[in-house]
């Protein structure tokens, strides 16, 4: 999985936000090396078929903890709500 697809996928909580945001400035906001780190590669492998992507398997396949900190708030806020 690339680093901006695992990106996205964190931010999905986000979507309906950013329909008319910056997507560059949202996805800065997440530390790809923390983000990476977050996830259990041997899960996500299991999650991830030529069939598509068991959701359910993706989720538990990322610690939430980690995730949650891999994002940076302000950055967030910031892309999500411009002055």
């Amino acid at each position: 999985m690339t680093l901006p697809v695992l990106a996205t996928a964190l931010l999905l909580p986000l979507a309906p936000l950013t329909f008319a945001q910056d997507m560059g400035k949202l996805m800065d906001a997440v530390d790809k090396d923390k983000a990476v780190q977050s996830v259990d590669t041997a899960k996500m492998t299991e999650a991830v078929s030529a069939d598509g992507v068991d959701i359910n398997k993706a989720a538990a396949a990322v610690d939430t903890d980690k995730a949650i900190d891999s994002v940076d708030i302000d950055k967030a806020k910031a892309a999500l709500m411009p002055k």
